[in-house]
């Protein structure tokens, strides 16, 4: 099911001496299937529009279409909007509540009407797809570490088959192990579930490899909206606002520039060292 923002603007504080314009006459589409990586530095605004996705926050101009439907139609069920449409917060204790973790993850489920054999069904495919192990299941989840924790928030999230899962800042404060593990986990669940995958970051590393489109924000407007080789070829107006194309683009563009012929659209480091292997005749 696709979501289509349209127009769509947004004040905090209108009308006093603190009114602030986060989001600035957004237009984006999100297509079935589809992983996107929402990129920009700190106060961009990406966190503030993906808080419309589900409806936690209300567009001061413009519409957000969910399946068709505008979902600030008064008629529109914000409940089911949250099922199908999950955000996971960037951080995790904000979600996380109940006594322990397969409780945790069983309430999203819980809470859309199944049964409790229902619910502690989709919850243990849940965990297991989030390879969480079976001893942890009813310890406290605050007693997990902080990647564990991410896990869990994801499958408490994962658990309600969403149509479209959106993370905040996924990898954040992780070792680049956990971050790999991570996006390895969610590239697995979109190509096993079919579901569409937001994932919001101010890493380009992040995106690199998964992504089929960057959307890249600055002040609260799209500034670039385009596959990911096309966004890191701008790597000079990346730098100006405060982002970084990945390591293994900038390698590509400096070996460009110094006369070789290699391919700087390559994205990760396999098609990179095939490029320069080719440039050599290796």
């Amino acid at each position: 099911m696709s979501m289509i923002i349209n127009h769509v603007s947004y004040v905090y504080n209108p009308g006093t001496p603190m009114e602030s314009k986060a989001l600035n006459d957004i237009n984006l589409v999100i297509n079935d299937g589809e992983f996107v990586g929402l990129i920009g530095h700190t106060g961009s605004g990406k966190s503030t529009l993906v808080q419309h996705l589900n409806g936690l926050l209300k567009p001061t101009s413009g519409e957000i279409y969910f399946n068709g439907r505008d979902i600030s139609d008064s008629d529109f069920s914000k409940k089911e909007l949250r099922s199908r449409v999950g955000l996971v917060f960037q951080y995790p204790e904000h979600q996380l509540f109940e006594a322990d973790v397969f409780s945790d993850v069983c309430f999203g489920p819980r809470n859309q009407g199944l049964s409790q054999k229902e619910a502690e069904l989709k919850a243990f495919t849940a965990l297991k797809q989030l390879k969480i192990e079976d001893e942890y299941f009813y310890q406290s989840p605050f007693d997990l570490s902080g990647g564990q924790k991410r896990r869990v928030a994801i499958a408490g999230v994962l658990a309600m088959e969403p149509d479209i899962l959106v993370l905040d800042e996924p990898t954040a404060g992780l070792d680049p192990a956990g971050r790999d593990e991570i996006l390895n986990m969610l590239n697995d669940i979109r190509n096993e579930r079919g579901c569409s995958i937001v994932l919001v970051s101010h890493s380009m590393e992040d995106v690199a490899e998964f992504a089929d489109r960057i959307v890249v924000m600055d002040h609260g407007s799209i500034v670039f909206d385009d596959e990911p080789a096309s966004v890191f070829s701008h790597s000079a107006e990346l730098e100006k606002i405060g982002l970084r194309a990945p390591e293994v683009t900038r390698a590509l563009i400096k070996l460009k520039k110094e006369g070789f012929d290699v391919d700087v659209s390559c994205i990760n480091i396999e098609t990179a060292v095939e490029t320069i292997a080719k440039c050599f005749g290796i």
